[in-house]
């Protein structure tokens, strides 16, 4: 799980930012209504529901497609803290997409080990992601080992 980034770097610098920026637009824009407006950083955000001190929700949308909502009202003072954990939220989407990425094309399994006449105590159990042709290797080397078994 995608934790806050550790401070004094600058992913938290750019977070921090980012928050500030996101807070100082919301106080900008109370009372508007509605507002939709682009950030330094390219995120182009639409607040909507804004009446007196709330704001009703938020949409924020990366240069990069990502894109997050939250629509369950806040004061305007907190909207600092909001943008901060949505942006945690991108970041995370961000992660989980590139890991996405890298497993295509490989091939999930679980293997669970024994001993050589295939009893599993304590039954330890790993996940693999591997190519079509390492499950191929490790489907041949089990079968050969189930053979041998069975030859004994």
């Amino acid at each position: 799980m995608h934790e806050n980034p550790a401070p004094n770097t600058p992913l938290a610098d750019l977070r921090s930012a980012f928050a500030t920026e996101i807070a100082a637009l919301a106080s900008k824009h109370k009372n508007a209504g509605q507002a939709r407006t682009v950030t330094n950083t390219g995120h182009t955000v639409l607040f909507t529901g804004m009446w007196g001190d709330r704001v009703g929700a938020i949409d924020i949308t990366a240069p990069d497609g990502f894109s997050v909502r939250r629509a369950d009202g806040w004061k305007i003072g907190k909207t600092e803290d909001v943008a901060a954990f949505l942006w945690d939220v991108m970041e995370q989407d961000r992660t989980r997409a590139a890991e996405r990425e890298r497993l295509a094309g490989l091939k999930s399994v679980s293997i669970t080990s024994a001993d050589a006449a295939g009893h599993a105590p304590g039954r330890t159990t790993s996940r693999y992601h591997l190519t079509p042709e390492q499950l191929a290797q490790v489907l041949a080397l089990a079968e050969r080992l189930a053979a041998a078994n069975a030859a004994r």
